[in-house]
């Protein structure tokens, strides 16, 4: 609980059942929400009712069963709570108990000038003054938001991400319980980006239900920087819609850092006018299990979607991850980077899909995707896949499944590299072509460090 929180907080316990379901619709009600939306949320875990989990075991050696997910101990809160400042920096996961940690040197980008931004504890919005660009919107995602938004929201909310279409995006949006608008008017550009900050406190695991919405008006541009922390054993379970209007290009941030024992679903989505670009830039760096869905759907000509995405799992982290373009119309493009890392017992996989729709005429699309084995127990599965269904395009995917290069290691010895540092630094610099498309220096380095970290950590590393 934030330092200067008053309110007792109300937290039910959690199962995707029809009775939570009942009772959270008894405290959405209380803070105003609309009946069209209660109809929603019961017409939504009506469909997650239906649907089968997604395929159980994705992958040999994987662990973690779809079918199977334990929600005992969590609890389900909604909340908005006022401090007269701004809350406490979120921990980053501990590496070692004796060892301080400096958000400043750990977080480089969130220390950075902002343009605005949300922090969120569990299910509880965090509200505090703050500095916020006044050209931009940046609000909580609630019955208030949604009635004075309506305009904003329109298309957008539940219209890009189809929750009817994924169990996981079905239950999140029945038990929705936080989330967040960002709204950039035409012709509006920031420099600074919009952060998001998901964090889950040690006292109690929560289940999180996060709904972000983010629309750019006409020939605007914006980076959004979404990051999940803490400590704990939340389960999160979330869906981002992303618009952008002609000629507008967003960078949306994903950075995936929450405790070793949480659990995080995303379903990411977004849809892109004429001229427009949006980058997906995904790094999943915590968790026991990640499984997220990354989707762009160009609609227009001259429209571009770029995804540079990246994992390391070590220890138990298992990773699932989809990237999908679909060109829906010519005269569209799209680049995929993908840089995967596994070691201990570590399990990755991705499918990466590229769509081409009959008459898109023109369409470019390439993805890379590269994986590295570090550890004899340790597993990535790559599975790319093209769908062409329209003459005169260019289409390119490329795949690669390996363990570190001896010659390069060789090369590094006979430069006076020990062979420890060696392995170090191949590893790291594997990543880079996916890390250099993050945006800022800031975030690169944050990132950098991050994985340096991890490769501290792990127990088993081979050459």
């Amino acid at each position: 609980m934030p330092s200067g929180t008053t309110e007792t907080l109300a937290a039910l316990p959690f199962a995707p059942t029809e009775a939570t379901l009942a009772a959270a619709l008894d405290v959405l009600d209380a803070r105003g929400m609309s009946a069209d939306d209660a109809a929603l949320r019961r017409a939504a875990f009506a469909r997650y009712q239906e649907l089968p989990p997604p395929s159980g075991r994705p992958s040999r050696g994987w662990k973690h069963d779809y079918a199977k997910l334990r929600f005992e101990d969590l609890v389900w809160t909604s909340d908005r709570v006022s401090l007269p400042a701004l809350p406490p920096r979120p921990a980053a996961p501990a590496r070692d108990a004796a060892e301080d940690v400096d958000f400043e040197v750990d977080h480089p980008a969130l220390a950075t000038e902002n343009a605005g931004g949300l922090y969120f504890l569990g299910g509880t919005y965090v509200d505090a003054p703050s500095a916020v660009d006044p050209r931009v919107t940046v609000l909580p995602l609630d019955a208030h938001t949604e009635r004075e938004q309506a305009g904003v929201l329109r298309g957008v909310l539940h219209e890009v991400v189809d929750y009817r279409a994924d169990a996981f995006t079905a239950l999140a949006t029945a038990f929705r319980n936080c989330g967040a608008l960002v709204y950039v008017p035409a012709g509006v550009q920031l420099d600074a980006p919009v952060q998001l900050i998901f964090a889950n406190g040690e006292a109690r695991d929560e289940a999180v239900f996060p709904h972000v919405v983010v629309v750019l008006g006409e020939g605007a541009r914006a980076t959004v920087i979404e990051r999940f922390v803490g400590e704990g054993d939340p389960f999160v379970c979330g869906i981002v819609e992303a618009h952008v209007a002609d000629r507008a290009a967003l960078e949306y941030v994903a950075v995936q850092q929450a405790g070793e024992a949480a659990r995080v679903v995303m379903a990411r989505g977004a849809r892109c006018g004429r001229d427009a670009r949006i980058g997906w830039r995904l790094a999943e760096l915590g968790a026991t299990l990640a499984r997220t869905v990354l989707n762009a759907r160009l609609d227009a000509p001259g429209a571009r979607a770029e995804t540079a995405a990246l994992f390391f799992n070590t220890g138990m982290q298992h990773v699932d991850l989809t990237t999908a373009v679909d060109h829906a119309v010519g005269m569209t493009t799209s680049d995929t980077v993908v840089r995967t890392a596994a070691t201990d017992r570590g399990q990755g996989h991705y499918v990466g899909d590229i769509i081409i729709r009959p008459k898109a005429h023109g369409a470019d699309a390439s993805l890379r995707d590269d994986a590295l084995i570090l550890g004899k127990r340790a597993h990535v599965d790559s599975i790319p896949a093209l769908e062409i269904a329209a003459n005169d395009v260019k289409a390119y995917h490329g795949a690669t499944v390996g363990s570190l290069d001896e010659e390069a290691l060789f090369y590094a010895g006979s430069r006076g590299i020990a062979r420890a540092e060696a392995l170090r630094l191949i590893t790291l610099g594997f990543f880079e072509p996916a890390i250099g498309r993050f945006p800022g220096e800031p975030l690169r380095d944050e990132i950098r460090t991050a994985l340096d970290r991890k490769i501290d950590d792990v127990t088993e590393i081979d050459g």
